[in-house]
């Protein structure tokens, strides 16, 4: 080891690889000469039929990543089954004891449409005009492709290979088993999404459990998107979702998992988890509530603001010395049009970098918890708020609802989004209702509170918000445009709404939930299925529904949209739940991800990972200290002598810390080595691993100027490295 001022250089031994050596023999290795069909879904599943030379009942087949599936059929044929990968071309390789193929043809993996059906609403009243456009299942359209319908080129909702697998990897296309619902005889089944986060559009967040629910933990409950694949995020010392609930949010480079009485924090450059409990007066507020908080915003990773039922409200400040780590900022509980459920809540940075902020609620101190509502006192119980960085205010904004007597407010506001620009939109549900998050018929209101007509329709409001509260500029659709009955459902269909995303730049909302079509019958009886819903300033709005592969019906029967997110004007991601299959069929029907997609990359910046975060730190001294000369003397004295000496200052960088972490991924294993560290005083660094000299792998020279950092070393096998260095 050796330092030198200022900089720092360690040597970290990785390990040997011990090689298998296979004598060679005269056979010839296989060739392949063709393969049909040349192209498929980036999903998987396209079943391809390989021609060629030598091939052995032992062959195995790679087509950019490793393929399972693979049927000998003759020494001149095999028959495989493609696994999820991103779009791009790969080259076809077989492989068997005798030798690998090469300058084979190459597969194209392509994105392709979802079957569905998208109803496009313009106009009020009687001059409302809809259109319905329908993607058969297995067509074949390309998003961006130029249709009659779509000059511009399409713009659709892509289904993905499902990454969340209960062996951290996705599942195979061909597996329909729910996680929690049935045996997978050993096959990875499938996860539920909880919940969904996006700082960009290559750095995604994911909290995942079982499909049934239940106090089982999943496996891997975490997950991270790079920009290219879903992966489990660092596990180790996560304390689990059955501890810290099943909610997650940004913060910086930091994110938290929350829900329940313990937050659970992760110190991204530390590489760490860290668990706090709830402020015993915030605890005290909310009792025996299940869910203890119901969302949370971060403009930085030391400013966060997590809310629950009750008016509760807790402020997370990176935690200092000498202080609580996390803060009750709770409404005084005597202020009662501010006791309602919080249920949504974002964070935004502004054109000039300024913090703005909104949540939104319910009227009543718990939703769907039989609650009485709050009491109206002849003004509206609060249900939006604003930030700009500090505590959330109440501003003024009532939306659209229709009330009874005694019970005048009665639209709870279920999700929040906001653009940079200060733009946003809200769902609303009914009071008390709530899109169902597991498979079944429509939802009970509440007892407590004075009951609708099951046939008259209430309020599912999409409306236009901006941070001083309602807006001028931004009309949006109708109030009677969605709406929610229980019986005699007619028209465009009965709503009900989990979450919203505004699209960046266009200012679009994209709500999604559950679908009830138009279709007669009692509540017990109704059929739903999940939907996306856009809505634009002009008040357009479109529906989109998904058909099964095999077009007989819903892609997901009884299932509904559990989570959104958007993070480009072309790039979006929704989750649903598990749900049946209709026709008699017996097995659920597995959860589902979308991506919406036009045929072009990601309209947004890049993320990167800094591995180091603002923190205000004391300057140190100059690591050269100049004595001035005392003042000029008579010509007649001889000239001073000018004294300097060099401070050598300990090294920038200390307490190095090495962890190799292994992910299994589509049948591959990835390893990546995260370097952590301590800094003395702000540096420049990069890292190289190297084997007998040889650099194999580079993290490339970032700055940073806060306590500790982080650097990631991608790592191969095959280039094994012997030792690691850093670099400025």
């Amino acid at each position: 080891m050796h330092r030198s001022p200022g900089l720092f250089s360690c040597a970290v031994t990785l390990g040997v690889l011990v090689a298998l050596v296979v004598p060679a023999t005269s056979w010839a290795a296989p060739g392949v000469t063709s393969i049909e069909p040349t192209s498929g879904s980036t999903a998987g599943g396209t079943t391809v039929t390989i021609k060629g030379t030598g091939f052995e009942d032992s062959a195995s087949v790679r087509i950019g990543v490793p393929v399972a599936a693979v049927t000998f059929v003759s020494t001149t044929e095999l028959k495989v089954e493609t696994e999820a990968h991103a779009a791009g071309k790969e080259e076809v390789v077989v492989a068997d004891l005798n030798g690998t193929s090469s300058a084979g043809p190459k597969y194209t993996y392509q994105e392709e449409c979802a079957g569905s059906a998208t109803t496009e609403t313009t106009g009020t009243g009687s001059a409302t005009k809809s259109v319905t456009r329908s993607i058969a299942p297995g067509s074949g359209i390309l998003p961006g492709s130029i249709t009659a319908e779509s000059p511009h080129g399409v713009r659709c909702w892509v289904e993905q290979a499902y990454p969340f697998g209960s062996e951290g990897g996705p599942v195979k296309p061909n597996n329909s088993v729910a996680c929690g619902t049935a045996e997978g005889d050993g096959d990875p089944c499938y996860l539920k999404v909880e919940s969904m986060a996006f700082r960009a559009w290559n750095r995604g967040l994911a909290v995942t459990a079982f499909s049934e629910g239940g106090e089982k933990e999943a496996p891997f409950s975490v997950w991270r998107f790079n920009g290219t694949a879903w992966a489990p995020a660092p596990q180790d010392g996560f304390p689990g979702t059955n501890k810290c609930g099943a909610k997650i949010v940004w913060a910086g480079e930091d994110y938290w998992v929350f829900g329940d009485a313990t937050l659970c924090r992760f110190d991204a450059p530390a590489l760490e988890w860290q668990a706090y409990s709830l402020p015993a007066a915030t605890a005290e507020r909310i009792g025996t509530v299940t869910t203890k908080l119901t969302s949370a915003a971060c403009f930085a990773w030391n400013n966060c603001w997590f809310f629950g039922p009750k008016g509760a409200v807790v402020h997370w400040s990176g935690a200092p010395p000498n202080e609580p780590p996390l803060v009750d900022e709770s409404p005084n509980p005597l202020d009662s049009l501010l006791q309602g459920e919080y249920t949504a809540a974002v964070a935004r940075e502004g054109p000039a970098g300024e913090p703005l902020g909104l949540a939104v609620g319910t009227t009543s101190e718990e939703a769907g918890g039989g609650e009485q509502p709050l009491p109206a006192l002849g003004s509206p119980p609060a249900q939006l708020y604003g930030s700009d960085g500090t505590g959330f205010s109440p501003l003024a904004f009532t939306p659209f609802t229709i009330g009874l007597s005694g019970d005048p407010y009665r639209t709870d506001l279920e999700a929040v989004d906001l653009d940079s620009a200060g733009q946003g939109w809200v769902a609303g549900d009914p009071a008390g209702l709530r899109a169902p998050g597991l498979s079944g018929g429509s939802p009970e209101q509440p007892t407590t509170r004075q009951a609708a007509s099951q046939s008259e329709a209430q309020y599912s409001p999409l409306q236009p918000v901006s941070t001083p509260g309602a807006v001028q500029r931004c009309e949006g659709p109708p109030a009677e445009r969605f709406t929610y009955r229980r019986e005699d459902i007619e028209g465009a269909g009965a709503f009900l709404w989990s979450s919203i995303a505004v699209l960046p730049v266009t200012g679009e909302a994209l709500a999604a939930g559950k679908l009830w079509p138009a279709q007669p019958g009692s509540g017990s009886e109704l059929t739903g299925e999940p939907d996306i819903a856009s809505a634009s300033c002009s008040g357009t709005t479109t529906v989109t529904t998904f058909t099964s592969p095999n077009g007989s019906g819903p892609a997901d029967f009884e299932g509904s949209v559990n989570t959104l997110s958007a993070t480009a004007p072309n790039d979006a991601w929704a989750a649903t739940t598990q749900g049946e299959r209709p026709i008699g069929a017996p097995e659920a029907e597995p959860p589902h991800l979308y991506r919406l997609r036009n045929g072009e990359s990601s309209k947004a910046p890049e993320a990167q990972d800094e591995g180091a975060r603002s923190i205000e730190v004391q300057e140190e001294s100059h690591e050269t200290i100049v004595i001035q000369p005392p003042p000029e003397p008579p010509e007649t004295t001889p000239p001073p002598t000018v004294t300097t000496h060099t401070v050598a200052l300990p090294a920038a960088v200390y307490d190095v810390k090495a962890k190799l972490h292994t992910i299994k991924r589509g049948g591959q294993v990835y390893l990546s080595l995260y370097l952590t560290f301590k800094l003395r005083r702000a540096v420049t660094l990069g890292a190289q691993a190297l084997r007998h000299g040889s650099v194999v792998s580079v993290a490339r020279p970032r700055h940073f100027a806060g306590h500790s950092g982080q650097l990631i070393l991608s790592l191969n096998r095959k280039h094994w490295p012997t030792n690691v260095k850093f670099i400025t």
